[in-house]
């Protein structure tokens, strides 16, 4: 996930709470909805707040029919960001480890879903080297330039930028090993 300022990050929970202030609500979320307050939880991932927005809305989006590959990703991305909010190590690892096999599942059922691939790249970044996850990344971060480049984020201009310029902070952190 991307690191930013925790003025940035107060600033940005407070967009998303007038932006999506659905999320709590009964009414209906749309998917550009769920995906400010996954763009929310990823530039502030040690913010509870913003962290459990995002599960809030991934679970209200999805329902009670979470059989689709890419409802199942939302739901195991969003959860397993949970753990960058909690203290204990033990908590931090058993968080990780319950949502990976199903994040895992849903790229395996739809391999060729730009926003699944998305989410894994995010989470693979994020984690620390001695997990063992981030034999995905180069596939992964292919998979999503070839989305922005087919124009896939087209309805959803927010998440194209998103999903750029995280492109861009991969290779500019790559390039500095």
């Amino acid at each position: 996930m991307v690191r930013v300022p925790a003025a940035t990050s107060m600033l940005l929970g407070l967009a998303l709470a007038l932006i999506c202030p659905k999320a709590n609500a009964q009414d209906p979320l749309s998917l550009t909805d769920v995906r400010a307050a996954y763009r929310a939880a990823c530039l502030a991932p040690t913010s509870t707040e913003l962290v459990t927005t995002f599960i809030r809305a991934a679970e209200h989006w999805v329902g009670s029919d979470s059989t689709d590959a890419y409802a199942q990703g939302l739901l195991a991305t969003a959860r397993m960001m949970r753990a960058e909010t909690q203290f204990n190590p033990f908590e931090k690892l058993m968080t990780f480890q319950a949502q990976r096999d199903p994040l895992e599942a849903a790229i395996a059922a739809d391999p060729d879903h730009p926003e699944l691939r998305l989410f894994r790249l995010s989470i693979q970044w994020s984690v620390p080297f001695f997990l063992d996850y981030a034999s995905n990344m180069d596939e992964d971060a292919n998979r999503v330039a070839a989305a922005l480049d087919a124009g896939y984020w087209s309805d959803d201009a927010e998440q194209g930028a998103f999903a750029l310029t995280f492109l861009q902070h991969l290779n500019d952190d790559a390039s500095k090993r």
